[in-house]
């Protein structure tokens, strides 16, 4: 994707992430340009940038990334769909530690 069209796809994303507790922030430029810069230093993704103006950048997952990807998928679903047992054990620690979050 380019980074425009990366940074437009995520402020996009519904304002209720459906995780207990936590609302979407809107993300600026400054901290997505970093979690890129890190993300490509990391080896996870790739960044592919126009050499004639106007230039334009395109960051693609590295095989690597899309494998780890694959492997995470099924736990996100399986959070997805058991979102109040995630909280439930939220709470409890947050009980424990006597911490209000």
């Amino acid at each position: 994707m380019q980074y425009t069209s990366l940074l437009d796809s995520i402020r996009a994303q519904d304002s209720d992430t459906g995780w207990p507790g936590r609302k979407h922030r809107w993300l600026q430029d400054s901290p997505l340009n970093r979690t890129l810069r890190r993300l490509e230093q990391g080896e996870l993704i790739t960044r592919h940038r126009e050499i004639n103006f106007p230039y334009h950048a395109t960051y693609e997952l590295s095989p690597e990334a899309r494998e780890l990807l694959a492997a995470m998928a099924p736990l996100a679903t399986w959070a997805e769909t058991h979102t109040d047992l995630v909280h439930r054990a939220r709470q409890r620690r947050h009980a424990e530690d006597g911490t209000n979050r």
